[in-house]
């Protein structure tokens, strides 16, 4: 819930009610309103876009080379213009990269995504258009798959599609899913240019299904893990790499 979200975090003070619990007094939202941590709606409440640091996906700090990830994801802004159409990726890489999405004074955006936690986290930006990629959910994973994706996909064609990858190697992309490497390829075909984010400790690791050459990545962005020899043969299949 919001006020479970907000409690702890840095700036927040509550208001001397408590927090909403079975069995506590329930919080006024109209106060928290005032100060500015959240927008009355109707049967609720929502964070303002003031707050979207706020929302996102539980427990994403504590995940494994956030900094190395936030690195990154602050690097692809770059990559973005107001108003341009965008095709997500799915997993905490691009969670974190909706959240720097929506904290950015970009406008206009149209993002297509099979991922649910960077949708969330970008509904709270009002002049974003957002287009959820249907399909069978995932169950702990938070993203769709399936056939109804990989169909919708092929109707489709963006100019950038922000990828994520849990390794890399001199022989390709690789994940542990099949039914996730189907749709990464999928989205490639799909997209016009390629733009892979991943953190230094994907580079070496293998998974299980392959699902992309390194000749399919147009960008690659990482963080300053990466070695110089990594980087130099890297740079010999895909066209630029970008140190965050």
């Amino acid at each position: 819930m919001i006020v479970n979200t907000l409690a702890g975090r840095e700036g927040f003070q509550g208001i001397g009610r408590g927090i909403t619990e079975r069995g506590k007094n329930r919080t006024d939202l109209s106060v928290l309103e005032k100060k500015g941590y959240l927008r009355r709606s109707h049967g609720g409440a929502v964070l303002p876009s003031s707050a979207v640091s706020f929302l996102r996906e539980p427990g994403i700090h504590e995940r494994a080379h956030f900094k190395e990830k936030q690195a990154i994801t602050e690097a692809a802004l770059r990559y973005v213009e107001s108003y341009d159409t965008i095709l997500l990726d799915n997993g905490t890489t691009i969670t974190a990269f909706a959240s720097a999405l929506a904290a950015s004074p970009l406008n206009g955006l149209t993002v297509y995504s099979n991922d649910l936690n960077g949708m969330q986290i970008l509904e709270t930006k009002e002049n974003f258009e957002l287009h959820l990629i249907g399909g069978r959910i995932r169950s702990g994973f938070h993203y769709t798959y399936g056939t109804q994706v990989l169909e919708e996909l092929r109707g489709y064609h963006f100019r950038k599609l922000f990828l994520a990858t849990s390794a890399l190697s001199k022989d390709g992309l690789t994940t542990a899913n099949s039914d996730l490497c189907k749709v990464k390829q999928a989205m490639i075909a799909a997209s016009e240019q390629v733009i892979l984010l991943a953190d230094s400790s994907k580079i070496g690791e293998i998974g299980f299904q392959k699902f992309a050459d390194l000749s399919d990545i147009d960008i690659f962005i990482t963080d300053s893990g990466i070695t110089d020899a990594e980087r130099k043969k890297l740079q010999k299949q895909i066209s630029e790499v970008v140190i965050a």
